[in-house]
């Protein structure tokens, strides 16, 4: 096989790279909207081409983690899809299809695990489940809620809100901000949760009434991007809906589909880096 030149080289680590690149969006294409199974497949051919060996070695460093987070969040989008189906199995009383969509959910919540999920997704999916587990046609008993509050209370060392009730699907935190692009106008978090944000947004200059729908560019700018400048910044593209417009607050209130992973990928990127968020009091 002839030697390359380093004009050469550079070209085919140029075509590799960008085969890379497209390879990662067609992963988060399909991590949005797909089976995780079908996202492992891709994963393993991303993987193929990362081993290339006129690959650079430190970009491949950076495209296993981003694949590895792709994975992750696909995981924790089934695991949170699963149990929204498994209690409305719990509240139609069909305990056989309840048991078989938690055994699923189970199998993925382990894969999620294995890619990095950190211990806020954890203790979510624990008190989740055991909801569930608790939910009937007939609904839950007060007695049975207050057993299982203290039994998750004894297990559960996750973030908890500062009085100690927390009355809302996920823990609020006002800090660190979160830098938001919104359909092109730049804003940041007033607070945010893996389930929506409060931006500083005056209403008044926002194009979207109650129920709109519109697409965010969510990161953090406290997240280091790395010495040589050449990483790519934590966050992603998030679906959201406005769910209320706050002009004493000059603030608009913007609720996810689901769970986002997006979000959730930027907390384990704060974990990574030390970074411990702080919640709203």
């Amino acid at each position: 096989m002839p030697v390359m030149d380093a004009d050469q080289r550079r070209k085919l680590e140029d075509q590799l790279l960008r085969k890379a690149e497209e390879a990662i969006r067609t992963l988060r294409r399909e991590a949005e909207t797909g089976d995780p199974a079908r996202v492992d497949s891709l994963a393993e051919g991303m993987a193929g081409l990362l081993k290339t060996r006129e690959f650079p070695s430190l970009r491949a460093a950076e495209f296993r983690e981003l694949t590895r987070a792709v994975q992750r969040g696909a995981y924790q989008r089934s695991v949170d899809s699963l149990l929204i189906q498994a209690e409305r199995c719990g509240h139609r009383g069909d305990e056989k299809g309840r048991n078989a969509l938690l055994t699923q959910a189970k199998d993925h919540f382990a894969k999620a695990l294995r890619f990095g999920a950190d211990d806020e997704f954890r203790h979510g999916v624990e008190r989740r489940v055991q909801a569930t587990l608790m939910t009937s046609k007939d609904g839950v008993d007060d007695r049975t809620k207050q057993a299982a509050k203290h039994k998750l209370d004894q297990h559960d060392v996750g973030a908890k809100p500062p009085n100690g009730i927390e009355r809302r699907r996920a823990i609020r935190y006002m800090d660190p901000v979160l830098a938001v692009e919104a359909e092109g106008r730049r804003c940041t978090t007033i607070n945010w949760s893996t389930r929506g944000l409060l931006v500083d947004l005056p209403p008044e200059e926002f194009a979207h009434a109650v129920g709109g729908r519109l697409r965010l560019e969510l990161y953090c700018p406290e997240i280091p991007v790395g010495p040589d400048k050449t990483s790519h910044r934590i966050g992603g593209r998030q679906i959201a809906h406005v769910v209320r417009l706050d002009p004493d607050r000059r603030a608009v209130a913007l609720s996810f589909p689901d769970i986002s992973t997006v979000m959730l990928d930027l907390i384990h990127a704060m974990k990574e880096a030390g970074i411990k968020p702080e919640p709203e009091r």
